[in-house]
């Protein structure tokens, strides 16, 4: 049967928020690239889905939609010979299908991503798992604020971590985080649920992370910040060096201190510490 392929021009800082918008059984998958996002739908279903991002998306997208229709081949394993073990810093993230040998001070976290993002080929998950294990301690509380994959979550706890809580406002990475867990055998250790930062039920937290969007980190800092123990670090990723003013303002006047930052391309991320 075949597939229609609907390339959406778009700011790479709104790909996660599309792709978590178009929530649409039929769409077989997204492909990511440098200033668009493509959705695969049956060609059937491709008039209904155009409609839909035109009616509720046409904000995020930068210029008109481009449809083509393509052969019918099998688009999970076309997905899937893409996705290859990367290094970043003490960690390689691979899937469960990339069979590789074991290296001395190399920590392999297993995702296996649907729909989801987090699977460290993106910049801003380059830069949380880049120095997350010098800012980790042995027994971290953690919180993965918009977990995705559940890649950050995997990585701390394989670093040193005792527990990790996580939420997600998308059921998909609910599902894709549980499963990805299971994988690495941390399901004891990690719990996740489908919400906000207002669903956070525990009152501390060593090591907080979120790698969202500038407007999300923006609402949701203060009470992040809140749930910091004293000393505790919070890592803040999904940003672009042209956010980065404004961010360092907002972190100042909640009396946080930056401890470090890094960029890769135009992403920026910082980690900040509770004064204690």
């Amino acid at each position: 049967m075949p597939t229609t392929s609907l390339l959406l021009p778009s700011l790479r800082e709104n790909h996660q928020i599309i792709v978590a918008m178009l929530d649409d059984p039929e769409i077989e998958g997204f492909l990511e690239l440098d200033h668009a996002i493509v959705a695969y739908v049956p060609e059937e279903a491709s008039s209904r889905v155009r409609a839909v991002i035109e009616l509720e998306l046409r904000s995020l997208l930068t210029g008109p939609i481009d449809e083509s229709v393509i052969e019918a081949r099998n688009w999970i394993e076309e997905w899937e010979k893409t996705i290859t073990p990367i290094r970043v810093g003490v960690f390689r993230i691979r899937p469960s299908w990339s069979q590789v040998a074991e290296l001395d001070g190399v920590i392999d976290v297993i995702i296996d991503p649907k729909m989801s993002f987090g699977t460290g080929y993106h910049e801003s998950t380059r830069l949380m798992l880049r120095y997350l294990d010098e800012l980790i301690q042995e027994g971290d509380r953690v919180l993965d604020a918009g977990t995705g994959t559940g890649v950050l979550s995997f990585a701390a706890l394989k670093a040193g971590a005792s527990v990790a809580e996580a939420f997600d406002t998308d059921p998909i990475c609910y599902d894709n985080a549980t499963e990805n867990a299971l994988v690495n055998g941390l399901q004891d250790r990690f719990r996740v649920w489908v919400g906000d930062e207002t669903s956070v039920q525990t009152e501390e937290y060593d090591l907080i992370f979120a790698n969202i969007n500038r407007e999300a980190l923006r609402a949701m800092l203060p009470a992040l910040a809140s749930k910091l123990a004293l000393g505790g670090r919070l890592g803040l990723a999904g940003l672009l060096l042209a956010d980065r003013e404004m961010m360092l303002a907002q972190i100042n006047a909640l009396g946080l201190t930056v401890r470090r930052e890094g960029s890769e391309g135009e992403w920026w991320s910082v980690w900040v510490e509770a004064n204690e």
